[in-house]
């Protein structure tokens, strides 16, 4: 665990001196998409290491700042993907969290023009949904559903 402290740490002083030598605007509301990119990457990152910790009020928030953040510019998608797929993990994930997280995620991004790595990220938030949320009677129908967002891609 000192390890993650320490990487949590110079995470969070490597983006405060970034934001001291580029002398931006608030991450969360300034007018630079990659200035706000970078923000929700930061946050990101902290919550791929310690979403274990997290109450369920607190997910239930984050989850609501996530949804807002796809309707963003699209160049802050990978990195809310990368923010919501650290909350699936989480076994306080509040009740209809996850239907409003897909919902959001269907409906404000256009999953078959992500990138792979971006499509893939998509694919394990459904499957953290379905492995902890006992969605295996509806397996069958989610892949019907979902398997056009996927393509196979044989590289």
């Amino acid at each position: 665990m000192a390890a993650d402290s320490g990487l949590l740490v110079s995470l969070v002083e490597e983006f405060v001196s970034g934001l001291q030598d580029s002398k931006a605007d608030d991450t969360a509301t300034g007018t630079q998409p990659h200035t706000r990119a970078r923000g929700v990457q930061l946050l990101s990152q902290v919550l791929q290491q310690c979403y274990g910790d997290l109450s369920e009020r607190e997910v239930e928030v984050l989850i609501a700042f996530y949804e807002n953040r796809l309707k963003d510019h699209y160049v802050i998608t990978p990195v809310v993907l990368q923010g919501l797929k650290a909350l699936t993990k989480s076994s306080l994930l509040p009740a209809g969290c996850a239907v409003s997280m897909l919902r959001s995620l269907f409906q404000d991004v256009h999953v078959q023009s992500l990138m792979l790595s971006e499509r893939g990220c998509v694919y394990t938030m459904l499957l953290n949904l379905m492995e902890s949320r006992e969605a295996g009677k509806f397996a069958e129908e989610l892949f019907e559903v979902t398997s056009c967002y996927f393509p196979i891609d044989f590289s």
